[in-house]
C-alpha cells in the first residue's frame, strides 16, 4: 500500500512551485514530459498543450488516467498610467483575491505582484466586493516601467507555498489539480513495468479551468474505453456543509466516488468492489452538479462514448490560496486507482455497458 512520506511531499512541492495558469501550461508540460520520458515513455503534445503517453498491452482495451495541469488564474487586461494593472479572473472570485500575492508569468520570467485594494473603503462595502475594487500592484512607478516587466494578456497565479496543517493536512494554492497530477505520477510509477495486458494511457490536460477544453481535444484524438479522472471535489465538512445538495464528503474519510451522470455505473461498481477487497477507504457523494465540472464530462461523450469515473480528493476552500486536502485521502486515491486499473486490465469482459457488462 502506498503511503505519503517525506519524499512524496517533496515531489508534490516541486509540482506546486511550477506556475501553470490555464491557457499557459507550458512550464508544467515541459516538466512532466521530462519526468515521463525518464521512465522510458514516449510523450506527445498536441496543439492545445495536452501531454499524453501510452504503454501498449496485448489487448485492444484502452484505459486512461487523466488529471488537468492548469490552475485558476488572473489575466492582465490593462496597464494604467500609474503602473497598476487591471485584470480579469479565471475561476476565482474577488473575495479570495483580496490582498493576495501573485506570480505573473511573462516573456521575461516570473514577476511578483499583489492584489491591491482601497483599505479605506471597508473592502467595497456597502455594495459588496466586486472586480473593480481590486487591481494588481507590482510596485512600478509608471506605465512605462510596468510595461517593461509585464504585458497585456500575461497570466498570473495565486502564490502560496505548500505547507502542512496539524501534520496530516496539505495546504496551498493550486492543489486543484496539482494533487491530481501528483497522484497520476505515483500511479504511473506503480503501473509502468507491470506488463499489463491493456493499453494504458496517461494524460495531463490543459485548459480545464476555461471550459474543459483540453480533455475534449485529447478524447477526440485517442480512443479510450475507460478513463479515470483525478481531481479534487468540494469537501462538505465545514460550517456551511451543503451536504443536503452534494452528499457528505469529508477530509480523512477516503477517496471520493461520485454518483452523477458523467460517472459510469460499471466503473463505479468496480471501484467499490476493489476498495472493499483491498480495504481502501472511499466515500460516495453526488457532486455539486448532476454532470460537468471536470474533465470526465467531455471525455464521456467523445466518439461513441467512454466509461468515465471521477476519483476525487476531498478539498476545502477550492479555488482559493488555502486549498486543504488530507494526506490519507491522497493515499486512498493512489491505492484505489492503481488497484482498479489492474483489476480492469485482467477483467474478462471489456464491456462497460450498464446492465450487460
Amino acid at each position: 500500500m502506498w503511503m505519503f512520506d517525506e519524499a512524496a511531499f517533496r515531489n508534490l512541492d516541486a509540482l506546486m512551485k511550477i506556475v501553470s495558469p490555464s491557457m499557459d501550461e507550458v512550464d508544467m508540460a515541459a516538466y512532466l514530459r521530462q519526468r515521463w520520458s525518464s521512465l522510458g515513455l514516449t510523450v506527445d503534445t498536441d496543439v492545445i498543450g495536452n501531454i499524453h503517453a501510452c504503454v501498449k498491452g496485448n489487448r485492444d482495451v484502452n484505459v486512461a488516467i487523466c488529471a488537468h495541469m492548469d490552475t485558476t488564474a488572473v489575466q492582465i487586461t490593462k496597464i494604467l498610467p500609474n503602473g497598476m494593472l487591471q485584470f480579469r479572473k479565471i475561476g476565482l472570485i474577488p473575495h479570495v483575491l483580496l490582498g493576495q500575492r501573485l506570480n505573473i508569468r511573462t516573456a521575461g520570467g516570473i514577476v511578483t505582484g499583489v492584489v491591491g485594494f482601497d483599505a479605506t473603503s471597508q473592502y467595497g462595502q456597502p455594495k459588496g466586493l466586486v472586480d473593480e475594487d481590486l487591481w494588481i500592484d507590482i510596485c512600478a512607478g509608471s506605465q512605462q516601467e510596468a510595461e517593461e516587466q509585464v504585458s497585456v494578456g500575461d497570466l498570473g497565479v495565486l502564490s502560496g507555498e505548500l505547507t502542512t496543517l496539524n501534520r496530516d493536512c496539505l495546504c496551498g494554492a493550486g492543489l486543484d489539480d496539482k494533487i491530481g497530477l501528483f497522484i497520476l505520477e505515483e500511479c504511473m510509477g506503480s503501473l509502468v513495468g507491470k506488463d499489463l495486458p491493456v493499453n494504458l494511457h496517461f494524460v495531463a490536460t490543459a485548459q480545464e479551468e476555461v471550459g474543459l477544453r483540453g480533455s475534449a481535444a485529447v478524447a477526440s484524438r485517442h480512443k479510450f474505453d475507460a478513463c479515470i479522472v483525478l481531481d479534487v471535489d468540494y469537501a462538505t465538512d465545514t460550517l456551511t456543509p451543503h451536504d443536503n445538495q452534494m452528499g457528505s464528503l469529508r477530509l480523512g474519510a477516503g477517496a471520493g466516488l461520485q454518483v452523477k451522470a458523467d460517472n459510469n455505473p460499471v466503473m463505479r461498481r468496480l471501484a467499490g468492489e476493489v476498495a472493499a477487497q483491498r480495504n481502501i477507504r472511499c466515500q460516495t457523494s453526488v457532486g455539486r452538479f448532476l454532470y460537468g465540472g471536470t474533465d470526465s464530462a467531455p471525455v464521456q461523450i467523445s466518439g461513441g462514448g467512454v466509461a468515465t469515473l471521477n476519483v476525487s480528493v476531498p478539498c476545502r476552500y477550492m479555488h482559493s490560496p488555502v486549498e486543504v486536502c488530507h494526506k490519507s485521502d491522497v493515499e486512498a486515491v493512489i491505492n484505489l486507482v492503481s488497484a482498479l486499473v489492474e483489476h480492469i486490465a485482467f477483467r474478462p469482459s471489456a464491456s462497460f455497458i450498464p446492465g450487460i457488462d
